[in-house]
């Protein structure tokens, strides 16, 4: 049985679990790019600033006793190499603690960023960077819509 799960914008008091779990999805993350460092202190004054940024949201997945399992960091900006359509959001972080995934969190956090930027924001178009190889995460972003859009290669050295 999936848990009652309910998505709301973050407080100031919820900054630490939030960065938290960003401090795990790098760790996680790390398996795709190994030179991935995590540096708390900038962690937590880059999100406090986009707590009062019109243009950013940061969202968590909370269980009926208000615990958070998940996160989703957005943010809009203006595209400057298109002179039309060029509001753009991108979804950049997104977390489920482990024992919470492929119980729908995600997507319910992917939709509830999604409505925040198209009906909101009245953004032009939605993006994502996701690692090639983290499957599960880009297909739940296939199943949303999201169609892939440029292949970028790296080469470690």
């Amino acid at each position: 049985m999936n848990p009652a799960i309910h998505i709301s914008r973050i407080s100031a008091n919820q900054l630490d679990t939030i960065i938290s779990l960003g401090e795990k999805l790098q760790s996680e993350e790390s398996r795709y790019e190994p030179h991935l460092i995590f540096n708390r202190e900038e962690s937590r004054v880059h999100y406090e600033e986009e707590l009062s940024n019109p243009d950013a949201l940061i969202v968590a997945a909370f269980l009926e006793d208000d615990t958070i399992v998940g996160y989703q960091y957005s943010y809009v900006h203006t595209l400057d190499y298109l002179s039309r359509k060029n509001r753009e959001c991108v979804l950049e972080a997104l977390y489920i603690l482990p024992d919470f995934r492929g119980k729908g969190i995600g997507k319910q956090l992917v939709t509830f960023s999604e409505d925040w930027a198209i009906k909101g924001k009245k953004v032009d178009r939605l993006a994502t960077h996701i690692y090639s190889d983290n499957e599960a995460s880009v297909q739940l972003h296939l199943k949303r819509g999201f169609t892939s859009y440029n292949t970028e290669l790296i080469k470690h050295v």
